[in-house]
């Protein structure tokens, strides 16, 4: 179409309203998919001249009951006044405009319209109508709310999982205070060391609930930080200057229901090592986490004097176990070249990971 042709097509559409014949382009305009009505800005109040039966199938009026009208009868209370008023200041302005209402239909439902009106010149520039379409995007609208709804739900579900975190971590905290209090008023030694085990072991279960995560990642723990905390809390409560404490820890997101298994297989291994692998000298003490194929290995290794209660059929070792079992892992210990145990603990990624 050279420029210039758009008025003359526009004037056949209308010839072709009037007298019912045949115009190709009229045609195509009745036989559209898409919602379309012309208008005529030199008649009083703009009124619709012409509208294709996808504009009668999406409004539910009749062709006689839309001709002659301003297309203002499509609004109602929901529709945006301030969206209206760039309408009318673009029509105002002879110029294209693209905006999206919400409008109503002859029995009263609604339905999100993307609406484009163009204005048609003649060669002289003189306005002669004014092309709209419309297009139903309701189902994107309602993909956004249901969109936004689950966002909400999102967003209060992490709020409600910071608080039960909050309130199991006072809980533990108060179990621990407790525990701590009977050890101190008791005078047997192995009832006091028992009580400080099951404490170590509250402990490791309130890691779970120090770490702060970031919403879009609260279903999970990252394992390196667990175990890095946990490590370095039971060398610290040990009151051990001497044994030097080295970290290798890939970075690692497990499953909540794999983190409480894991951070007390973790705490058992390492809290054994601190009491029984420097009983008179100084040491090192190594925790390494791993990706190794399909498996994730957790390593814990010291220079100490030879394998320790984990390697027996003491408490600690069932324990260890007993949860390793319970997410799929094995526990292979073996003794170091020259002096020392390596305890390696491996689980499958699929199992523990998030």
């Amino acid at each position: 179409m050279e420029p210039g042709d758009d008025w003359q097509l526009t004037e056949r559409v209308r010839a072709s309203v009037r007298s019912g014949k045949g115009d190709p382009f009229a045609a195509a305009v009745r036989a559209t998919r898409m919602a379309m009505i012309i208008t005529d800005p030199r008649r009083l109040d703009n009124p619709i001249i012409y509208a294709n039966d996808a504009f009668l199938r999406l409004t539910g009026y009749t062709r006689l009951e839309v001709t002659g009208r301003n297309c203002r009868f499509l609004q109602g209370p929901g529709t945006d006044f301030d969206a209206v008023a760039r309408i009318r200041a673009a029509i105002d302005a002879e110029r294209d405009v693209h905006e999206e209402l919400l409008n109503y239909r002859k029995d009263g439902s609604t339905f999100h319209n993307a609406l484009y009106i163009s204005p048609v010149h003649d060669e002289d520039g003189t306005l002669l109508f004014y092309f709209a379409s419309q297009f139903d995007v309701s189902e994107r609208h309602a993909l956004a709310a249901e969109r936004d709804r689950t966002q909400v739900a999102l967003d209060a579900n992490a709020l409600l999982l910071r608080e039960i975190g909050h309130r199991a971590r006072n809980d533990l905290q108060m179990i621990s205070a407790m525990l701590t209090l009977q050890s101190g008023n008791s005078a047997d030694p192995a009832v006091r060391a028992a009580l400080g085990e099951a404490i170590g072991r509250i402990d490791a279960l309130s890691t779970l609930y120090r770490q702060s995560a970031p919403p879009e990642e609260s279903a999970g723990h990252d394992l390196g930080d667990l175990v890095r905390e946990i490590a370095e809390t039971l060398v610290e409560a040990s009151g051990r200057r001497d044994i030097a404490l080295a970290l290798d820890l890939a970075p690692l997101r497990v499953r909540p229901e794999a983190a409480g298994p894991l951070a007390l297989i973790v705490n058992e291994v390492v809290s054994n090592a601190v009491r029984h692998a420097f009983p008179s000298r100084a040491g090192r003490l190594t925790v390494r986490i791993a990706r190794d194929g399909a498996d994730v290995t957790v390593a814990v290794e010291d220079d100490g004097i030879g394998p320790s209660a984990t390697g027996d059929g003491s408490f600690e070792a069932t324990l260890i176990d007993v949860l390793s079992r319970q997410v799929g892992g094995t526990i292979c210990v073996r003794p170091r070249d020259p002096a020392g145990t390596a305890i390696e603990l491996r689980f499958p990624a699929e199992r523990i990971g998030v």
